[in-house]
């Protein structure tokens, strides 16, 4: 763990978020699929959409929290994120289950920024980590350390 002054304010965007994703429905999974096939012919030219998920404005508040952050503290150095995670132990991160507890804000954060972008390789990732309460457990945890 670091050891370090933390900035007054450094962690606000991401805080303030913290009481509207505990009322929050997060979002709903779209799958058009089922009704399209009646309407599309599923070709090049008229190709079915896909399911994907449409994420809550709190949401999308908290991605450009995390990207502003990343964006704002470079000397945290999230673009390297699973080696953060990794020299702190993390190899094999199950979401909803990673105990935060004992991570500092520069592990919490990669964890964060891991979430992510996680979610361009895997549909849902975000949704999955909102509904099973682990974000909110991160902020939680963040809320901790700055107090």
């Amino acid at each position: 763990m670091r050891e370090h002054a933390i900035e007054p304010g450094k962690f606000e965007e991401l805080l303030q978020l913290e009481d509207a994703l505990k009322k929050d429905s997060f979002g709903e999974v779209i799958n058009p699929l089922l009704e399209s096939v009646k309407t599309h012919k599923g070709t090049k030219d008229d190709p079915l959409p896909w399911p994907h998920i449409m994420y809550s404005e709190n949401v999308h508040k908290l991605i450009e929290a995390v990207y502003n952050f990343h964006k704002n503290n470079p000397d945290y150095d999230l673009t390297d994120y699973m080696c953060i995670l990794e020299q702190y132990g993390y190899t094999d991160i199950k979401v909803d289950t990673i105990d935060v507890s004992e991570m500092d804000d520069k592990c919490l954060m990669a964890l964060f920024m891991a979430l992510i972008r996680g979610e361009r390789f895997c549909d849902g990732l975000i949704l999955e980590a909102l509904e099973a309460g682990a974000v909110q457990r991160w902020l939680a945890r963040l809320r901790e350390i700055v107090s």
